[in-house]
């Protein structure tokens, strides 16, 4: 990097000379302006970011959660070189983890990968949570999680009809596992009973991996799971695969029925969202979205995120809040219920 002697014009004689010297510096001062306007604004001489990034991931190490924040951040530092730090703050189903991005300093240097019930759920299951959905600048969808509906090898029914055949014949009698109340796992059950107009029992566990043993094991009938996790025990024949929870074909398991042509209009997604602390300003979220559409386009990432069973970004084209608030009124009809089991369970 050039360096440049400033020298004061009240230090300079007054003559020729010193007129001379005054142009050298001042072209020496307006070149060295320049070449840092080239790469950042003016009034600060750095870009954003220029010092290190935490992305906040609300969940333990190796989860769908961290495994696409580490992708993201990885893809991201390479861009900025610039380190993007992931730090994982579990526990609270999200509330740990997003209450510390909700109270960072609203400058870009702290963000959150949000799993979509932090931002559709949580807020409306648990009392006294100590952030709300407008603390947060939404900046993208990162990626959407298919799902499929799992049962135990040795559950009566070998079919996704046979079970709401026998459902409806014996309320209550068929039980479903999940990653605790409120988990994304249990959102999708009961937005599948309701569609569906049956009645499950929940066995809800500490984490969804706890549950899917569970089922594998034929301590527990039932389970939506996502697919990444799903399709290898299908092959391997030690869960039943029912049917697949979305409304496209699931790379690896493509002949899987669809709920949606048993329960009429029934899919189902989880997501997991970039986000800001409120009040961020506005060209840094610029600057943001722009990141993280080319992160998106990564080839790594897109051949990682599907090898997971994953749906790169938003692809629908629904912006992040308009997802958040899609799926709270998707919820709406079972959140009342939830609510009031989760009480009952306490």
């Amino acid at each position: 990097m050039s360096r440049c002697l400033m020298i004061l014009p009240s230090e300079l004689p007054v003559n020729e000379a010193s007129r001379g010297m005054e142009t050298i510096m001042l072209k020496c001062i307006c070149g060295a302006l320049a070449a840092c306007s080239l790469a950042v604004p003016l009034a600060v001489c750095a870009a954003y970011p220029d010092r290190p990034v935490t992305l906040v991931v609300p969940s333990v190490p190796g989860g769908a959660a961290d495994v696409v924040g580490r992708l993201v951040a990885a893809e991201m530092s390479k861009q900025w070189s610039v380190p993007v730090i992931v730090e994982n703050r579990a526990g609270g189903a999200g509330v740990i983890g997003s209450q510390a991005v909700a109270r960072a300093k609203p400058d870009g240097y702290t963000l959150l990968l949000g799993p979509d019930a932090s931002f559709t759920a949580v807020p409306y299951l648990m009392q006294d949570v100590p952030y709300r959905t407008e603390d947060f600048a939404p900046v993208a969808t990162l990626a959407t999680l298919q799902y499929v509906l799992v049962a135990s090898p040795s559950a009566p029914f070998k079919s996704l009809r046979e079970l709401l055949e026998q459902a409806r014949a014996r309320p209550d009698a068929i039980t479903y596992a999940s990653g605790g109340p409120g988990s994304t796992h249990h959102l999708a059950m009961a937005l599948f009973e309701h569609a569906a107009g049956i009645s499950l029992e929940h066995v809800p566990y500490k984490a969804a991996p706890q549950g899917f043993v569970g089922v594998m094991g034929n301590q527990v009938d039932l389970m939506f799971i996502v697919a990444s996790t799903a399709v290898p025990q299908i092959k391997a024949g030690k869960v039943q695969g029912l049917a697949n929870a979305g409304a496209a074909p699931i790379a690896g398991a493509p002949d899987l029925p669809m709920v949606k042509d048993e329960v009429k209009d029934f899919t189902f997604y989880s997501w997991f969202g970039l986000f800001a602390p409120a009040k961020t300003p506005a060209p840094v979220l610029a600057d943001l979205q722009r990141a993280v559409a080319a992160v998106l386009k990564s080839p790594e990432v897109q051949d990682k995120m599907q090898a997971q069973g994953m749906i790169v970004g938003d692809q629908d084209g629904l912006s992040l809040s308009e997802r958040i608030a899609h799926d709270t009124r998707v919820l709406a009809p079972v959140l009342s219920d939830i609510k009031t089991a989760i009480s009952k369970q306490q």
